[in-house]
């Protein structure tokens, strides 16, 4: 099959013309997880865009990992969600851009004074990632009252900080009486099992955990979706041709195994946990503080100013303090990223190119003089097994409860026990309340779920696990021959059970910045960076 055409710069550029006026500046930057597909990995931006980008509350992005809690156990998962929340506006710009390539689809955006409603959505793909807490969502069961989350948080944010609210009214149509609401054809898109977000963390964590990318399903489904009128709905809606049947199935196949693999494993349940677990109990340094102002309080109560301080930096921070107490927290000894996934971490979280060491916030020159004194040190102990600390299964519903039963018959203690956690994970590759719509090949318009040629399953999958906090049962005081007889059961369980295996391909972020002169020497470039960013 002949490769799909990209689109190209220039299409780029007349469509921001259309969309915002002649006058349009345009910026542009490289994306490096463009790079094993896309012929052109640049990112390109109005200069209201690129603006937006700038703004405190988004730069703020560039300092949180977009995979949290996957940095202990994978890491080259250090890339950002400003990086993931740029990508997630490409996706709608190249979409639109596919759009744009047909007359008819322009003459009905025109005709219906629709371009304010495309450029609100673009803005939306920008910002739609802006609540989020230290380490995305590992930590955010603990904010607020645990009645807000990171999307409740993100529009607080855009009503409340006036530098993004006044970058955000700079992005604007030309025309004066643009429908802003729009005709809804554009919502799945937004947010739906095939969308803008999905389809770039879909590309971009797939390859830094190492699978293999998916560019081709992504630019395969943006070429063959076209604006149609449903019938059953009354509106229009983009509509996937026949032909695009593998690309959806493709798609949905590689979002599922991330969310089995990735996303709500049982391994990054713990690891979500535990990084939840040691915030709270760092009872030193800036965590706290800003904790203070976050943790058990309602929405309206959250301020906003205080909020925008988080980022992975001050946590990250106080876990390198604490390495002097590794030899008497295991937990700890598993947490703390070893000494080269804080080099790599530190590359990505701070600006490697900035040579005006003005412009570091006293939280980074004290991250880089930690940082320094860490990696001046050799690692003296063995990276923690988990399995020694948490030991964790997944398995059917009923062997869970077998498990739970054996657990409270050795510790003598029926009902919820401390430092014992059984979960509930809910796997749903196609969800029917956010349709896809596709043309059967007689031009009848259906869902994705009733098309006569689906083979996909798209059923609901459950799993089911449990994991043990060992340090918390043995802070409770129960004995040491009780604790290994609980790990002795799970050990006995994880050989029943039947999950998804991780990727097999361990890819290196380090491999991806090849120049004529070869790879870069990360620790070269760290000790450039930290001269940048201490005081003179």
């Amino acid at each position: 099959m002949e490769r799909i055409q990209e689109i190209t710069k220039q299409e780029q550029v007349e469509l921001f013309k259309w969309l915002f006026g002649e006058e349009v500046t345009i910026k542009e930057e490289p994306d490096i997880s463009l790079a094993p597909y896309y012929e052109d990995i640049n990112i390109y931006y109005t200069e209201e865009i690129e603006q937006l980008f700038q703004t405190k509350a988004m730069k703020r992005l560039g300092k949180i990992m977009q995979l949290g809690s996957s940095i202990y156990r994978k890491p080259n998962v250090y890339h950002t969600r400003l990086e993931h929340s740029k990508g997630a506006y490409r996706n709608c710009v190249q979409f639109l851009g596919m759009q744009y390539r047909k007359p008819e689809w322009r003459k009905y955006i025109e005709d219906n004074r629709l371009k304010g409603y495309l450029v609100e959505k673009m803005k939306f793909m920008c910002v739609h990632d802006i609540g989020h807490f230290m380490f995305s969502h590992a930590m955010e069961h603990i904010v607020g009252n645990k009645d807000c989350n990171h999307e409740d948080i993100g529009e607080k944010i855009l009503q409340e900080d006036e530098e993004i609210k006044k970058a955000f009214e700079q992005v604007k149509a030309k025309e004066e009486n643009s429908n802003l609401e729009g005709d809804g054809s554009l919502e799945l898109f937004c947010e739906g099992n095939i969308d803008f977000d999905r389809m770039d963390f879909s590309l971009r964590d797939r390859l830094y955990i190492g699978e293999q990318t998916i560019g081709d399903t992504i630019l395969g489904l943006d070429a063959m979706c076209d604006l149609k009128w449903v019938e059953e709905e009354k509106a229009y809606r983009y509509v996937y041709q026949p032909e695009a049947l593998p690309h959806i199935e493709t798609f949905l196949t590689a979002r599922d195994y991330m969310y089995q693999t990735e996303y709500t494993s049982k391994r990054r349940k713990i690891d979500d946990n535990l990084s939840a677990k040691l915030a709270e109990e760092i009872k030193t340094g800036e965590i706290q503080k800003y904790l203070s102002h976050i943790v058990g309080k309602s929405l309206e109560e959250i301020s906003v100013e205080d909020y925008l301080k988080t980022n992975d930096i001050i946590f990250l921070n106080e876990l390198i303090k604490s390495k002097k107490d590794l030899e008497h927290n295991e937990i700890l000894r598993y947490a703390v990223p070893d000494n080269q996934t804080l080099l790599k971490i530190a590359i990505s979280l701070l600006d490697p190119k900035n040579t005006d060491a003005s412009t570091y916030s006293e939280e980074e020159k004290d991250f880089l003089r930690n940082l320094r004194s860490v990696l001046a040190q050799e690692e003296k102990l063995p990276k923690e097994n988990i399995e020694d600390v948490i030991p964790s299964v997944q398995l059917e519903e009923d062997k869970r409860e077998e498990i739970l039963i054996k657990i409270q018959d050795i510790l003598g203690q029926e009902g919820e026990i401390q430092g014992i956690y059984p979960y509930e994970r809910v796997y749903r590759k196609y969800k029917k309340e956010e349709p896809i719509y596709i043309q059967e090949e007689d031009g009848k318009i259906v869902t994705l779920d009733q098309y006569s040629k689906l083979q996909m399953d798209v059923s609901t999958k459950y799993g089911y696990g449990i994991y043990v906090f060992l340090p918390e049962l043995k802070e409770q005081g129960y004995e040491e021959e009780k604790i290994e007889q609980i790990k002795d059961i799970i050990k006995e369980y994880q050989k029943e059970e039947n999950s998804l295996a991780n990727g097999k391909l361990e890819n290196n972020r380090m491999n991806l910045f090849q120049t004529e002169h070869g790879s870069i020497n990360y620790q070269e470039k760290f000790n450039q960076f930290f001269d940048n960013g201490e005081e003179r």
